[in-house]
């Protein structure tokens, strides 16, 4: 009992105006990361999250250690060591990927420290939704025009009018990225305006939501569109709504979407149901097809992320289709990770990914931070499937909150975690 008076004497269940702007600061700074300025190798949410953890350690330090005494830093923890013992196996060991896992594993635990209210998760979320609109609003006014221009008849001709119409549009980064964050501020703009009641604050939401569905589609992203769709159709079953209001909204958001996204990106994202076309033109095909041919290379001790790149990689077929001698990425992170680590890597993976969803609350009641907290956390092992990086900036904001919302009792449904969970 003295231990838990304790420790709500040490922490302080609110958060202040600075906690929340640096919130609103490092979601913003990772939708535009690519066109923000570079310190040498550093970008811009870098060092907005290493000040944060320079900052949450001076002024949050207590909290800051209840949660790295947590079995959830613990599991973290011990999934870098098992992916550093098994590169150091192989030869040209490189230890980068799992230097950024850390940095992505001190982020969550920064967030999780300054996400102690409801103020500070309102904020999180709805900068996600409006740096997600502003950042689609960007490819409307830009990139919409300049694939309108472009006609295609297959795969190929698609994928190659995508690459030259964003090679002409300012704004940088990976197409693939940009969409799978979209659908994370579209998913959430869904949901909250779902259940707001308000009408004004309904019509507010609606305007920040729809470009951000625009932005889901733009880019021409076959994943981020399956990501958007499982996503929705994982809110409507999860919540229990009644599906019949959502059959008019589903029709309007169809027409819409017919009548706005550029043809050749429907000529790009109807491939998925062409195999024949995927098999000829697409590397991704290409790359998955040598994953599986070269299981039995590393299905125990993996290859190591060193020696993936410095050549097994191209030896062993994982390239692009037209310029082989360059090496690509998996593009799922569960292979990416069992390429470079083995089965203890991908089985301490899935270990992670467990122990935090064991942290979600499953009980939504008709609360839209609790839905759309839920459907974030659920999405980030969908984009797992289709993204290599099993580390990414805006992770460390979902799974921050996610714990955030369980060490500080945000929901109120006693499930505070600050004691009873150290080891």
């Amino acid at each position: 009992m003295r231990g838990v008076l304790q420790l709500q004497q040490d922490l302080v269940f609110h958060s202040s105006w600075f906690d929340r702007l640096l919130i609103f600061l490092l979601v913003f700074s990772i939708y535009f990361e690519a066109n923000l300025p570079y310190a040498g190798d550093a970008s811009t949410p870098f060092l907005i999250f290493g000040f944060t953890f320079i900052y949450v350690s001076f002024t949050r330090l207590k909290a800051l250690l209840r949660l790295f005494s947590s079995k959830y830093f613990v599991v973290s923890l011990a999934f870098a060591l098992i992916c550093v013992f098994m590169e150091t196996l192989h030869p040209f060991p490189d230890y980068l990927p799992i230097v950024r896992y850390m940095n992505m594993t001190l982020g969550i635990f920064c967030i999780a420290v300054l996400c102690r209210d409801k103020m500070a998760f309102d904020i999180a979320l709805s900068t996600f939704v409006f740096a997600s609109a502003l950042q689609s609003l960007i490819l409307i006014s830009g990139a919409a025009s300049l694939l309108r221009g472009f006609t295609a008849e297959g795969f190929y001709d698609a994928t190659r009018a995508r690459i030259i119409a964003f090679e002409q549009f300012f704004l940088r980064g990976n197409l693939n990225e940009i969409s799978y964050f979209s659908s994370i501020g579209a998913i959430i703009g869904i949901i909250w305006y779902y259940y707001e009641k308000v009408t004004w604050k309904r019509w507010l939401i609606a305007g920040f939501t729809v470009p951000s569905i625009l932005g889901v589609f733009l880019p021409a992203s076959r994943t981020g569109a399956v990501i958007f769709f499982a996503s929705l159709f994982l809110f409507l079953f999860k919540s229990k709504i009644n599906v019949r209001k959502w059959v008019l909204p589903t029709i309007l958001l169809a027409v819409f979407l017919i009548l706005t996204v550029p043809e050749v990106v429907w000529v790009r994202l109807g491939s998925l149901i062409h195999l024949t076309d995927l098999q000829e033109t697409d590397s991704r095909t290409k790359v998955y097809a040598a994953v599986f041919h070269t299981l039995d290379q590393y299905v125990l001790t993996g290859v190591g992320a060193g020696n993936y790149w410095h050549g097994w990689a191209v030896d062993s077929g994982i390239t692009n289709r037209f310029s082989t001698d360059t090496a690509m990425a998996a593009h799922n992170a569960y292979f990416q990770l069992w390429i470079y680590w083995g089965l203890p890597g991908i089985l301490g993976f899935f270990g992670l990914i467990y122990t935090y969803q064991s942290a979600l609350n499953r009980n939504l009641e008709g609360d839209w931070r609790k839905t759309a907290l839920y459907i974030f956390i659920m999405m980030i092992p969908m984009i797992f499937l289709f993204y290599h990086s099993f580390y990414h900036k805006s992770f460390s904001i979902g799974v921050g909150m996610l714990l955030g919302a369980r060490f500080w009792n945000i929901f109120g449904d006693g499930r505070q975690t600050g004691a009873e969970e150290v080891p």
